[in-house]
């Protein structure tokens, strides 16, 4: 099964949101925290699960509960289960490739059905398949939901790990042909001898299971296998659970419990399950988090290619590890504004650049795209600065995030990220002007771009704003990082006969044919990259900020300002 479309409308922190996937089998949604993602989760859970799940006025966006609570999911790659005419398959509904949903579906329509479950103000839910071909829709009872195969993996760990009712090791035993009755047999042989390894069914699902989660990075010790866990209420299903050894699997750790269920819950994947991962990085290091985001995405990668149906992989994330292992086109940005969300597909080449050098970004509310190193550097050290200004408060937390737009590159990142709804600023130098084209299309979508004016790059800038101490402090930094010999060897063929160690307020007026030593510094700064790198542009700005706050109104105080005001904006 896939989730074709979601709609919800007055549930939780949401007013409205319309969502389609599209064909992606591994959807990651990420977004500022507060954006409402684990909300998409609890929707489509509600929605498809077998479960009953009960409700109150905290669940009725902004507590009004005379505003109906409506989730309408449609659901594509249907099992033949579903598609009979004895199940449901006279509400079949038509999936067009342009993603437009008909009740009477042709030929070339994917067959899907929609699944809506509305709640009103008496609090009770009402599971529903919808078409318009019937005026009447058929009510949907725990049976029926269970068919589309949702699972959560989300704070019930234990429960999976065991042969209960309702979990998924069970659901996986039972695939086996008469494996029902095997199981039946298999409590009542426990019940005499406790004997569970002399049970085909359990200890096939117990060496899948482990296989499956050393896949996923799961450790195990000795070996999975199946085993008695009574508890106070004597024998049950339940009493029937996963052991490392002789240990319970419920006692291994955060992450390795979370691995190993996730891993069973992937054999459901490969029979079409959807499967929900709220935060899929919790209890895990980083390198088990690539190790599982890699093989996830690589069974589906295979699937794809095979046209095989391996269900969908709905999960959330707040780590830049998990985005790193991922490709653009499963990542999906979600925002949300005076209760109405949106979720923008993230698929460009431009973003392609912040995934590989700054995902974390991702997680911001505003971003703020620095052309190159000297300008990263430069508004990394400031930000440093910025504190004392502010109440002691740092830019992040107000959800603003710094990230390198690699010189040319730094527009069309800009832009892609503002179309996928991030406020979004662009701090360049003007020595190169934009494009008519491309200024157009940033003022359109509301990026704002910060530049010196003047055809000033930031040395000139720099340069032209300060007074002999800071030049003095600007070379002691650039020496700091480059060497002294190296700048006073660039230093001494530009100003002969001057003592270029003495501070600059003893040096000679100016340099023949320069417009002034300043002037001539700058070009010396240009021409050997004096500033150039990110650790370079920090180094210089403490003196950056001495030129903004204690000298004369310059375009490039100006600018350094604007910047400021547009960070700590709330």
């Amino acid at each position: 099964m896939r989730i074709a479309k979601l709609e919800v409308q007055n549930f939780r922190g949401i007013k409205l949101l319309v969502w389609s996937p599209g064909s992606q089998a591994l959807c990651c949604i990420i977004g500022p925290g507060d954006s409402a993602k684990t909300t998409v989760l609890d929707a489509v859970e509600a929605s498809l699960s077998s479960r009953w799940f009960t409700f109150n006025e905290a669940d009725f966006h902004e507590g009004d509960t005379q505003s109906v609570i409506k989730i309408e999911v449609t659901i594509g790659e249907l099992s033949k289960a579903l598609l009979s005419d004895q199940r449901f398959g006279l509400y079949i509904r038509g999936l067009r490739s342009d993603g437009i949903i008909h009740d009477e579906p042709a030929a070339d329509h994917e067959p899907v059905l929609s699944v809506r479950l509305t709640v009103d103000a008496t609090m009770e839910p009402v599971w529903e398949l919808v078409c318009d071909r019937y005026p009447t829709p058929r009510v949907l009872s725990n049976r029926d939901r269970s068919l589309f195969g949702v699972v959560r993996l989300a704070g019930e760990e234990a429960r999976h790990l065991t042969w209960g009712q309702g979990s998924v090791l069970a659901r996986m035993t039972g695939d086996q042909e008469g494996a029902a009755q095997q199981l039946a047999e298999a409590y009542r042989v426990a019940k005499q001898t406790a004997n569970l390894s002399s049970i085909p069914s359990l200890v096939a699902a117990a060496e899948r299971a482990e296989q499956l989660a050393k896949e996923l990075g799961a450790y195990v010790k000795e070996g999975f296998a199946p085993d008695l866990e009574l508890g106070r209420g004597g024998f049950s299903s339940g009493s029937i659970a996963l052991h490392d050894g002789t240990t319970p699997l419920r006692l291994s750790g955060l992450g390795t419990r979370r691995l190993a269920t996730l891993a069973i819950q992937r054999a459901s994947i490969m029979e079409g399950a959807i499967v929900l991962v709220d935060e899929l990085e919790q209890g895990l290091e980083p390198h088990r988090v690539l190790g599982a985001v890699s093989a996830l995405r690589t069974a589906h990668e295979r699937a794809f290619t095979a046209r095989v149906a391996t269900g969908q992989l709905l999960i959330t994330t707040h780590s830049d590890v998990v985005l790193s292992e991922l490709k653009s086109e499963s990542i999906f940005v979600m925002r949300r504004f005076n209760g109405l969300a949106w979720i923008n597909q993230a698929q460009t080449d431009a973003l392609a650049k912040v995934l590989k050098h700054a995902p974390r970004a991702l997680f911001a509310r505003r971003i703020l795209v620095c052309e190159g190193a000297t300008e990263l550097g430069l508004i990394l050290g400031l930000r440093e600065l910025y504190r004392p200004r502010h109440n002691d408060v740092p830019v992040e937390h107000l959800g603003s995030a710094i990230v390198d737009g690699n010189g040319a590159a730094a527009p069309s990142l800009a832009l892609a990220l503002a179309g996928l709804g991030y406020s979004t600023g662009l701090f360049r130098d003007s020595d190169r002007r934009l494009p008519a084209a491309t200024s157009a299309s940033l003022q359109q979508i509301n990026v704002a771009v910060f530049e010196y004016g003047d055809d000033l790059c930031t040395e000139q800038a720099i340069l032209q704003a300060s007074w002999p101490d800071i030049v003095d402090m600007l070379l002691r930094a650039t020496t700091n990082t480059l060497g002294s010999a190296t700048i006073l060897a660039q230093l001494r063929p530009s100003f002969p006969g001057s003592d270029v160690t003495a501070p600059f307020a003893n040096w000679i007026p100016a340099a023949p044919g320069s417009g002034g030593n300043q002037s001539r510094i700058a070009e010396l700064a240009v021409q050997y990259n004096w500033f150039k790198s990110e650790e370079r542009g920090r180094a210089i700005a403490p003196s950056v900020n001495q030129l903004v706050e204690q000298g004369q109104p310059s375009r490039l105080s100006l600018c350094l300002k604007a910047i400021e005001r547009w960070l700590y904006v709330q």
